[in-house]
């Protein structure tokens, strides 16, 4: 493991992080969350629940929970193309052309 992926950091970004979690059927199927500088975080959602509209309900309660008029903003690996087209469509744009240090490309939905 790499000093990103331990669990004080998850911890801590838990505590700093409003978190939202959906369920189907009283299982635990997504989570999104929003950190106070309007960072989109941790989205995820099951296999089963893909293609369902859970991951655009995630998206647009973090976007409401952000709601003061900032945009919102995201890091997404560069190699992965469904989710830049995912968050594409839910009107995030790319910011910079080059992944940064960790593989990840910013996004920004403008307000």
């Amino acid at each position: 493991l790499d000093d990103l992926d331990v669990e004080p950091r998850w911890r801590e970004r838990l505590e700093a992080v409003a978190t939202y979690v959906a369920c189907l059927d009283g299982t635990d199927v997504g989570t999104a969350g929003v950190s106070g500088d309007h960072e989109l975080l941790g989205m995820w959602v099951a296999r089963a629940a893909r293609g369902t509209g859970v991951a655009d309900r995630l998206v647009e309660a973090v976007a409401r929970h952000a709601a003061t008029g900032a945009p919102l903003h995201l890091r997404v690996m560069a190699g992965n193309a469904v989710g830049l087209r995912f968050y594409t469509r839910c009107g995030f744009v790319l910011t910079g052309p080059e992944p940064d240090a960790e593989g990840c490309l910013t996004m920004t939905r403008p307000r």
